[in-house]
């Protein structure tokens, strides 16, 4: 779009309403019929509907994505806790483990071929990234910008979630930034990176 056009939704919202606005008097005398401005003034208000609409979900998955890492903490944290109690009773055997589902399996890290897995979220203030450690100490995360080559460190965590504070370099204006990560044992990298997960930050 044309540079008058803002980046930001609400900034958008604010420019439709003023262009509807005026349009209604300024547009006659630039030539245009009453049947177009009024298309325009459609155009304008559908569009506020459609960035309103989208806003108000993006704020519902947020407060639901919030409900449910809560609801995993302390219902699935309380189930764990039971499962553990009850693999203590005398009456427990490997077959009412089994039919459960509470027997868990393991696999042998082989320290050539492991990748890391990343997924990453897009928060005000703040880029979520999520890992599983898979018998791994932690992991290294490294960040770039869309279009540079080299990757630079950004931090060891041993607990997901990380979140990466970001201060925009010109404020108002989104970035493009990519993020991988490599398992870490004693303190070593090992195996292959993680695929890249990129986010436009600042939206």
């Amino acid at each position: 779009m044309a540079n008058y056009f803002p980046r930001s939704n609400a900034e958008q919202v604010t420019w439709l309403t003023n262009f509807s606005s005026k349009i209604a008097i300024s547009g006659v005398s630039l030539g245009l019929t009453v049947t177009e401005i009024s298309e325009l003034q459609t155009n304008c208000s559908s569009l506020i509907t459609a960035i309103n609409t989208a806003e108000t979900l993006k704020t519902s998955l947020k407060s639901a994505t919030a409900a449910k890492e809560i609801a995993v903490q302390t219902n699935g944290g309380n189930i764990r806790n039971n499962v553990a109690r009850l693999k203590t009773s005398a009456s427990y055997n490997a077959t009412m483990g089994q039919d459960l589902g509470v027997i868990g399996t393991s696999t042998a890290l082989d320290f050539a071929t492991f990748k890391a897995k990343l997924t990453v979220e897009n928060f005000a203030g703040y880029i979520r990234l999520k890992f599983t450690k898979k018998g791994t100490d932690g992991v290294n995360i490294y960040r770039r910008k869309l279009g540079e080559s080299t990757w630079h460190f950004l931090a060891r965590d041993t607990k997901s979630p990380y979140d990466d504070h970001i201060v925009l370099a010109v404020a108002n204006q989104p970035e493009h930034w990519e993020y991988r990560a490599f398992g870490v044992v004693d303190d070593n990298e090992i195996g292959i990176a993680s695929d890249i997960v990129s986010v436009v930050f600042g939206n």
